[in-house]
């Protein structure tokens, strides 16, 4: 199973470099922070998270979608003992949208996507996990679009879900907001990117 995830992302990425000059939407970074986790901690002292951000539209109704978090961990936020080295916690997702009908400016549609989490939620283990879900996005003008997506993940079966709003500053440059229920983590993200 995990090997036909990663030759499944691999087919996936090898899709979007090949479209990448002629169809690509957003890329960007941005900084964000870890809510409250479910059932645990406030999740004050996880610090600020970096993150990184990227939609490409294949074809007309397909779209590729990705981000990731990672965020430095110290000893303080994973207990090391002394001389014990701090590490690097990441979680990564990507995602595969098909839209199955545009409403004038709402578009709605099906999502299968996978995760790859590496110590960045310890409430879940670490390794790959694939979810199927629905998405829906309004467009806000000429300017903004609206997003919203839930996801059941199949290995820890749990639900997730996103939602956010992308704004274009001029032609080129974008912000893009995002909260995401992952992992029984609440993730808030802010970011600015190239849009083209």
């Amino acid at each position: 199973m995990k090997r036909l995830g990663i030759l499944g992302l691999a087919a996936l990425l090898v899709l979007a470099v090949s479209s990448f000059a002629s169809a690509a939407n957003y890329i960007g970074v941005g900084i964000g922070m870890v809510g409250a986790e479910e059932g645990g901690s406030s999740g004050a002292d996880r610090g600020i998270i970096g993150t990184l951000s990227a939609d490409f539209d294949l074809m007309d109704k397909l779209t590729l979608s990705g981000h990731g978090y990672v965020e430095y961990k110290n000893a303080t936020t994973v207990g090391l003992t002394d001389g014990a080295q701090p590490t690097f916690g990441y979680l990564v997702e990507g995602y595969v949208k098909y839209a199955l009908a545009n409403f004038d400016t709402l578009k709605v549609g099906a999502a299968a996507g996978v995760m790859y989490n590496s110590e960045f939620a310890p409430a879940s283990e670490t390794g790959f996990d694939y979810g199927v879900g629905a998405f829906a996005e309004q467009a806000l003008g000429d300017a903004g679009t609206i997003f919203a997506q839930g996801t059941y993940w199949l290995q820890s079966q749990e639900f997730g879900g996103l939602g956010g709003v992308k704004f274009g500053i001029t032609e080129k440059i974008a912000v893009k907001g995002q909260i995401e229920y992952v992992n029984q983590h609440t993730l808030f993200s802010i970011g600015a990117g190239y849009q083209f």
